[in-house]
């Protein structure tokens, strides 16, 4: 049962993202699991005054916990696909996935090279993990929108935080 405060049918209205300088140390044994599970697991509340106005993208959340999304227009957001390639907005269904740390997206059909192992990175749901790139899709209500936190991480080096706000249609 999804909480009834996110069911519904969710509008964009706002996009950013961030590609900041990597921070992940490499140990002796490889790179630091640590960073990679904080940086999949962070959130960063400044980037939702901080989104840019965009519109064309509906995420549909049923009382059963099912999600389905329909690109409805030209969004202008960030968007990764299970090779961790920047595409075009795909819009994918799914279920929520309820953990400590919130709700997550997952996708009901995943390529079988890119299903994650579960519970490798803490909390935190992984959406995709095709090895070289590691995906989470995190949902939580702010005021009035619903906020969508997407932490990416490829090659265990590079890190990709995309916000998207959404917004009840009244």
């Amino acid at each position: 049962m999804t909480d009834q405060n996110i069911t519904g049918e969710w509008h964009l209205v706002a996009s950013t993202s961030i590609q900041p300088e990597s921070h992940l140390e490499f140990l002796k044994d490889g790179p630091d699991h640590n960073g990679i599970s904080n940086w999949l697991n962070g959130f960063d509340d400044k980037l939702i005054e901080e989104a840019q106005e965009t519109s064309g993208l509906v995420l549909c959340i049923k009382q059963d916990g099912s999600f389905t999304e329909e690109v409805t227009g030209n969004p202008n957001v960030y968007w990764f696909n299970d090779e961790g390639c920047l595409v075009d907005v795909a819009p994918f269904n799914g279920v929520l996935v309820e953990t400590e740390q919130g709700c997550y997206l997952k996708p009901t059909n995943i390529n079988e090279w890119a299903i994650p192992i579960e519970e490798a990175y803490g909390a935190c749901v992984l959406r995709y993990d095709d090895g070289d790139t590691k995906i989470t899709d995190h949902l939580r209500r702010v005021g009035e929108y619903l906020v969508r936190t997407v932490n990416v991480v490829t090659d265990e080096a590079y890190l990709d935080r995309v916000l998207i706000k959404y917004k009840r249609d009244s």
